[in-house]
């Protein structure tokens, strides 16, 4: 059976979720005959990123017969939820803003934290292994080869190490971006 109100209600939050897409409505809303050229020139923006905002905003507004954008019916329901906030806004409500941004933030960190520290592990032992196989090697004699290659490999194996401590130190930032790029507002 279909919700007709679920499907107003994701429609309208899915094309508010990114902020540049709020701000285009509210240009939209403010000056009824704006046209592409004059939204690219306000929001300077490249053309292939507004063509994305303006895809995922398909509903909300539309080109009218001039070929200006103008917001639909669905589009002044999301234009006046956002104004609603706007105005019902308070300081109060930063308290929750912040427990909600934490929670966001928490959602793959744990997870990539905890794949890198096994990596850094794994690649600590396997740099021992290829040290002792060296130390046997120097004490026991081996083909030429073996003498060019384990030094080749403990270097590779301690600059593995090295990218994997950095990427964890740094996993915060980069995390949270891949997250936004594939399952943040997008």
């Amino acid at each position: 059976m279909r919700n007709l109100y679920f499907e107003v209600e994701n429609a309208i939050f899915q094309a508010l979720a990114h902020p540049m897409r709020r701000a285009i409505l509210e240009i939209i809303s403010s000056n009824p005959k704006i046209s592409y050229t004059e939204l690219i020139t306000e929001l300077q923006l490249s053309t292939g990123k507004l063509n994305y905002h303006l895809e995922r905003l398909e509903g909300l507004i539309e080109k009218n017969a001039e070929h200006h954008y103008v917001l639909t019916p669905l589009g002044k329901k999301a234009l006046d939820q956002m104004n609603y906030l706007k105005e019902e806004t308070s300081t109060e409500d930063e308290k929750y803003v912040r427990t909600a941004e934490r929670a966001r933030k928490t959602s793959l960190q744990p997870a990539v934290r905890s794949f890198l520290i096994v990596g850094i592990a794994f690649s600590i032992i396997i740099v021992l292994v290829w040290s002792y196989l060296a130390l046997v090697v120097m004490q026991e004699g081996a083909p030429i080869i073996v003498y060019i290659l384990l030094p080749i490999l403990i270097v590779l194996g301690i600059g593995l190490v090295c990218s994997l401590v950095y990427a964890l130190l740094k996993s915060p930032d980069w995390v949270r971006r891949l997250e936004q790029r594939f399952f943040g507002p997008s």
